[in-house]
């Protein structure tokens, strides 16, 4: 479960920067790239599988509701992140 959280943290944190952070509500193409570049550290994971493609689609769904459509705040984002989390740990 460490490895799925710092996999997390680095998706979402250090691998997205201010530009994208505040632009990809916004823009289409940078809610692709933030969620193409978060599932980097996953692909070390678990390479290029069906749990791959879960975290990149349940990632664009969430930050839409968050940043495009403005309909869960941040604590909900992140509440929904790890439950993902969580159902790859238990898969």
């Amino acid at each position: 479960m460490i490895e799925l959280i710092l996999c997390h943290l680095i998706g979402d944190y250090v691998l997205q920067c201010d530009f994208i952070a505040k632009s990809k509500g916004d823009n289409l193409y940078h809610m692709f790239v933030h969620c193409a570049l978060y599932c980097v550290p996953f692909y070390f994971l678990f390479g290029i599988s069906l749990k791959l493609l879960f975290v990149f689609a349940t990632h664009v769904i969430i930050d839409l509701l968050k940043a495009r459509y403005k309909k869960i705040d941040y604590k909900t984002d992140q509440i929904l992140h790890y439950i993902v989390l969580m159902i790859l740990w238990l898969v």
